[in-house]
């Protein structure tokens, strides 16, 4: 914020409103400071070798220095040493911290939904309660049209190359990335017998994917593309429904979690559905590609892909989600 980015030579005004954003006793006597950071007391201390320390003077440099950083809701100051440590409250940045008696600050929660914390939701779309914006963070990942209609119904795409939903999603190459846990999930209405995209991460200015999260022949699958090893592997889900001749629109919940390097269960309507790696195939050229953005409701530049129905709700855990969190997660989404 411009009042955080100021330098350190403030006025007595201005340092009382700074002890505002950092203290717990002075957290409802800072009227008009809606826009800034507001923290309490918690006890949590940094795991010195995995996370990096900056030189402060104070707490409350070390406080402000957070404040300004939009990834940063934590901090710890070492007042013998000297030394700041930031950090966040994913689940997998609050792997770097472990509870005890150290006096650190952790972020006043929003009212972003109790939902977000319990399944590690890092994306979380729902459509007709909320249009395009993103319910684990409003401030980021905000989907923008692409010839799609979104209502008090979800999101609805046709058969054509320009009807999906995009955003820009810098860094997430890392989040779904080969070592790391993750999920995705997907509530839709469209026909049983089509062969459906419902979510890619992609290049932005190429058709190039790293993942394809689809339906296709009754089953869910899942293409996952690690390019440190140019290598892509198909995975998918035992027989779900029978999609041999029904045109006829039908509810879908989908989900697929994946553990390090590996796809380790599908879910379908409320059923946890095996996992099996079908192919894997070799690719060229993309080993220092990034793919930096989620496309929705069907594959890049081809129609064939597309849903020709809605998706209702998509989210994305940081971590292996369990059938009865699938089952949660869908419930929540219904609850417009």
């Amino acid at each position: 914020s411009p009042l955080l980015a100021t330098s350190l030579a403030m006025s007595p005004h201005r340092e009382l409103l700074l002890f505002c954003v950092v203290l717990l006793q002075l957290l409802q006597g800072c009227p008009g400071l809606s826009t800034v950071k507001q923290f309490k007391a918690a006890a949590l201390c940094p795991r010195l070798s995995a996370l990096p320390a900056r030189a402060e003077n104070s707490k409350i440099g070390c406080g402000a220095a957070c404040s300004s950083r939009p990834d940063c809701d934590l901090f710890h100051f070492n007042r013998t040493a000297g030394l700041c440590y930031h950090g966040n409250s994913t689940c997998e940045g609050l792997a770097l911290w472990s509870n005890g008696p150290c006096e650190s600050y952790r972020q006043v929660p929003s009212s972003v939904d109790p939902i977000v914390a319990q399944l590690c939701l890092k994306l979380l779309y729902r459509f007709a309660s909320h249009g395009l914006e993103n319910v684990a963070d409003p401030s980021k990942y905000r989907l923008s049209s692409g010839n799609a209609t979104v209502n008090a119904s979800g999101a609805h795409f046709v058969q054509s190359p320009d009807s999906f939903l995009m955003a820009e999603t810098p860094g997430f190459e890392t989040v779904v990335n080969k070592g790391n846990k993750f999920s995705f999930f997907v509530r839709a209405k469209h026909p049983l017998n089509i062969d459906a995209t419902y979510a890619v991460f992609r290049q932005c200015i190429s058709n190039n994917v790293s993942h394809d999260f689809f339906v296709y022949d009754g089953k869910i699958w899942h293409n996952v593309f690690w390019p440190a090893e140019s290598i892509s592997r198909l995975f998918r889900s035992d027989a779900a429904f029978n999609a041999s001749s029904n045109s006829s629109a039908a509810s879908i919940a989908a989900g697929v979690s994946f553990n390090s390097t590996t796809a380790s269960g599908f879910y379908f309507n409320g059923n946890a559905r095996g996992a099996t790696l079908d192919e894997t195939e070799a690719v060229g050229g993309l080993s220092n590609a990034n793919f930096q953005c989620l496309h929705l409701g069907g594959f890049p530049g081809n129609s064939s892909f597309s849903v020709r129905g809605s998706i209702s709700c998509f989210g994305l855990s940081t971590r292996v989600l369990t059938q009865s969190e699938f089952a949660l997660l869908d419930s929540w989404c219904q609850q417009v």
